[in-house]
């Protein structure tokens, strides 16, 4: 049971600080971040989050800024530390939607997008619906606790106060990045697979068979095979989806450890 504890300037800077973090990761984290959750809602549950963890953090190791600006840098490093996780996490949804946009262009959706509400940038339909589903199957699987969970353990790995980004946290988060593509190929590729063996089919008929307007059948042709092959593929998309989230979480759980220096 947590007791109230008395306000005092050393207790109140951990708070805040720990409001930081978890600001940091409230802003770009999946789910969380997202624009559609209300404001007020994300602040509202960053405070009690707060205000549940400042008083677990350990005294020992951590010392209290004498001024303002010490203050002030202490939490912008700890805001940045919340922003790593949350950006970790995130490339796996910009993965999915970077999928959708691939499978778009082969299905001849190119020139339709629709505006992302989150990024406010201009999306592939597919892309987005991709998105869509894949969030659905991320809230089913609990992946917002995993998330969250993570972000609860940074604490115990790395203090408050005790964020290092000189080297290794860089280098983890550009091979994160890559990972996007490795994700986006991963679940684009059997769409992207049976379009390519769509066009190839396309350009044997319209060696074998000239007089027939390639172009005019082409268009609705890999449009259905593509809605066919999107619709068969929805129910491996959990299973692959559920792989991805562990991997991300693995590389993230490296990037945490990193942020120690070690």
């Amino acid at each position: 049971m947590l007791e109230l504890w008395d306000v005092t300037a050393d207790k109140l800077e951990v708070f805040i600080l720990v409001l930081f973090r978890l600001g940091g990761f409230f802003v770009i984290a999946p789910f969380w971040g997202h624009s559609q959750v209300p404001q007020r809602l994300r602040i509202a549950i960053a405070l009690v989050l707060a205000w549940l963890v400042a008083p677990l953090m350990p005294a020992a190791g951590f010392e209290v800024a004498v001024d303002l600006p010490g203050l002030a840098a202490l939490a912008v490093r700890e805001m940045i530390a919340g922003g790593i996780i949350g950006f970790a996490y995130a490339i796996l949804f910009f993965g999915v939607q970077s999928a959708g946009q691939a499978a778009g262009m082969q299905m001849g959706f190119a020139i339709v997008n629709v505006i992302d509400p989150h990024t406010e940038q201009s999306v592939s339909l597919l892309g987005q619906f991709k998105f869509i589903l894949l969030m659905l199957i991320f809230l089913l699987i609990d992946g917002h606790h995993l998330v969250l969970q993570s972000l609860l353990d940074s604490f115990r790995v790395v203090p408050l106060g005790s964020l290092h980004t000189a080297s290794l946290v860089p280098e983890k988060l550009i091979r994160l990045t890559g990972l996007m593509f490795v994700i986006a190929v991963k679940i684009a590729a059997p769409m992207i697979v049976t379009l390519l063996l769509t066009d190839v089919a396309l350009g044997i008929v319209a060696r074998t068979v000239p007089q027939m307007n390639i172009f005019i059948v082409g268009f609705p042709l890999k449009i259905g095979v593509g809605m066919l092959v999107l619709a068969a593929s929805i129910p491996l998309l959990s299973y692959v989806f559920s792989k991805l989230l562990l991997q991300v979480q693995g590389q993230t759980t490296a990037i945490i450890a990193a942020m120690t220096g070690s």
